[in-house]
């Protein structure tokens, strides 16, 4: 970060129009760059330390998210509901390539002119590409702009533009919208971790405190995305 200049702060990059330039461009450039990550497909020498998946990715995160809320053991069942939801709504996964993980909002450099830098590669690995869209687009990581479906900078129709003008990269819209309820799932599990390393003593810290009241919202945001109606016939 020394070498790159930029400002990544999610929600001051959002509300300050004066970053990034062009706000449909830059999501059209966001989108291309998330293009290129996912051009990188298995197996890769260079990579050989990335465990390629043994399961269909979405049942892996689910089990993994479950897991953790049995290790909180703190009774959450709106995250329980969303869960479940995922279990009987799982995507098709029509091929695995490197992920980001954690691309979004908060996570890439920009200055006046334009993108700049993506940063935070410590989730990195091989996964559903899909999974980094719906991260994106997730209206957790939109901050003040819920509008803006493109990670509150940009429509989603400009996002979506500059991911499929490359590498012949297409969308299932449908893995999408499951991959972004899966993160608020995701950010929900990690604000409870958060919180609780705060309430046992093991950090005293107000941030950590604070992002525990995220919770409601996240929850609310689950059972919406997640009505009766939206069950499928599984």
């Amino acid at each position: 970060m020394r070498l790159v200049e930029g400002i990544a702060l999610g929600p001051k990059v959002v509300k300050d129009i004066s970053l990034g330039g062009d706000r449909e461009l830059l999501g059209k450039r966001l989108g291309n760059e998330l293009a290129k990550i996912h051009s990188v497909h298995p197996p890769r020498s260079e990579l050989s330390f990335l465990k390629i998946p043994e399961n269909h990715p979405a049942v892996e995160a689910i089990d993994t998210l479950r897991s953790y809320l049995d290790d909180i053991g703190e009774a959450r069942p709106v995250l329980e509901w969303g869960l479940r939801w995922a279990e009987v709504n799982l995507p098709e996964t029509s091929k695995i390539t490197l992920v980001h993980k954690d691309f979004r909002s908060g996570n890439y450099l920009v200055d006046s002119h334009g993108l700049n830098g993506i940063l935070d590669w410590e989730f990195a690995g091989w996964g559903d590409p899909m999974s980094d869209l719906g991260w994106f687009c997730a209206e957790c990581w939109r901050f003040s702009r819920p509008d803006l479906e493109a990670g509150g900078i940009s429509s989603r129709h400009a996002f979506y533009q500059g991911y499929q003008d490359n590498f012949g990269n297409t969308i299932d819209e449908d893995a999408v919208m499951f991959w972004e309820l899966m993160a608020h799932i995701r950010w929900a599990v990690i604000a409870l971790q958060q919180c609780n390393r705060h309430i046992s003593g093991n950090q005293k810290s107000l941030e950590l405190a604070l992002i525990g009241r995220l919770l409601p919202e996240l929850e609310l945001q689950i059972l919406n995305m997640t009505s009766p109606q939206t069950w499928s016939a599984a």
